[in-house]
Formats: C-alpha cells, structure tokens, sequence
C-alpha cells in the first residue's frame, strides 16, 4: 500500500479545524494545494458539524467529531443497531448504530433540512461537484459519519460517486454497522482509509457485533502496520499506560505522528 503521510497530515489538520470556530482556508491544503473557499453546516444545538473546504480541484468534506458531553447522549452511546435509510433498495437489511445515523439527520439551523440534505444543498447551490475530486474525512464521531454520508451520497449521486469520489479518509473512527454493512461499503471499502493512532480506545468501539470497513492503517511507535487485527492492537495498548487510550485519541497526537512519519 502506498502511503501519503503529507496528504494525510493535511487531512488532519483539517479534521482539526472543524473543531473550532472557522479558519482562513488558505491555511490549510490538499495534495499541497491551498483551499479557496469553505462552508459550515451546522446540526443541532448550533453545533459545527461539517465543513466544506475546496480549491478549483478538490472538495474536501470533513465531518467534526465529539466535543461535548451531549454528543456522547445524543450519538455515541446510542448503539442499538437500526435499519440503514435512504440507500438503494438492497439496503433492507443493513443494520448501523442508531446514534450516529440519527446525527445525520439533526436539523440545520441555517436551511432548516435535515443535515444531510443541508450539505447536499451547499454541494449543489455552490457547484461545488463540478470536476472536482471528491475527499470525504472525519474524526472519532466524524469518521463515522464521513463512512455514512459516503454510502448515502452513492445512493443520491452513484455517477458522482463512482466517478470524482477520490477517497475517504477516517482518523479514530468506531466501527458504524453489522456484518452486512461492510459487504454493502462495497467499492468505498477500496476507497477508504482507516487511520488509528497507536492505543486509541475508540476504534475498538462499538465492542461487539459491529464491523469496521476500508483498509486500516495502524501508526504503531512511528511506523505504519498494515490492517493488523482488533486483538493484536488490544494485546498492544493492554501492554502500554492507559492513560495512552484517550491521549493517543488526541487529533494533535495523530497530527505529531503523522509529521513524524512524514520526515522518514
């Protein structure tokens, strides 16, 4: 597997911005080449919860993870498996964790659509599609909802999908669905990038039933080892203080490491 660390330190850094209050564009790039423009939109309780950034070449799409305790009652802890919605019609039995769909589809306070369609709706009013790569990525709860929004934009947009949907890339991310879900990703499963930071505690989670999809890359004492299975880095980080669960959860901790890999 041929590994960007320099792409991938500059998707980071934007999963990192989304996080705070907007930044100037220009700061940040991809593929070494300055953003021009971005877009919040906001979920519920007035909350960033995605941000577009693009340049005349790419549309980058970065979901934010956690960042208040409500969002823990509201997304993460609401793991009963539900039925995947607003997929093709071979979806009826996917099952995905119920509170990261339902974060989805929170209302935007700006459009007043659900999330999800809000997002559309800046993609489409901005021509934001039009021969532009697509780049979607996100952070613990954000990668979970970047895995989401992938498999729902293919069902809204399959052309665009399978033609500009360039890659996804997800740093700390819980695993979404069952079984099922991962043999639905289909072709995404090629296109999506697992990135987990040495002992980070919530890519082992949801504990049980649930399945995670893509190609990891596990960042292990400044090396990269490719997907090694959920006990061998459990066996690790048993092994390590676990203070290391959260700390290396930490987006400037994958920020450090992925520079660090970079100068190798």
């Amino acid at each position: 597997m041929v590994t960007d660390y320099k792409r991938y330190f500059e998707l980071a850094k934007m999963c990192k911005a989304v996080y705070g209050s907007p930044v100037r564009q220009d700061l940040l790039s991809y593929n070494g080449k300055k953003m021009s423009g971005q877009k919040i939109v906001h979920g519920s309780y007035g909350r960033g919860f995605c941000r577009l950034f693009w340049n005349d070449e790419t549309l980058v799409l970065a979901f934010r993870g956690t960042r208040e305790s409500i969002d823990w009652w509201v997304s993460n802890l609401k793991m009963f498996p539900v039925l995947l919605k607003n997929c093709e019609m071979n979806s009826k039995k996917i099952k995905v964790h119920r509170g990261f769909q339902r974060t989805l589809y929170y209302a935007d306070k700006t459009t007043k659509l659900n999330s999800f369609d809000a997002v559309l709706k800046h993609i489409n009013d901005l021509d934001l599609i039009t021969n532009r790569k697509i780049v979607i990525t996100g952070h613990s709860l954000g990668g979970a909802l970047a895995t989401l929004f992938s498999v729902k934009l293919r069902a809204k947009m399959p052309i665009v999908v399978a033609e500009q949907l360039h890659e996804v890339v997800l740093f700390g991310a819980p695993a979404v669905g069952l079984k099922r879900f991962k043999t639905f990703y289909e072709e995404l499963n090629k296109k999506t990038i697992r990135i987990i930071n040495g002992s980070d505690v919530v890519p082992f989670t949801p504990p049980l039933f649930y399945y995670h999809i893509g190609q990891e890359l596990w960042i292990r004492k400044n090396e990269i080892k490719d997907n090694k299975s959920w006990l061998l880095r459990l066996f690790y980080a048993l092994k390590l203080p676990m203070k290391n669960f959260i700390n290396d959860h930490d987006m400037k901790s994958y920020m450090a490491n992925l520079k660090e890999l970079e100068k190798k």
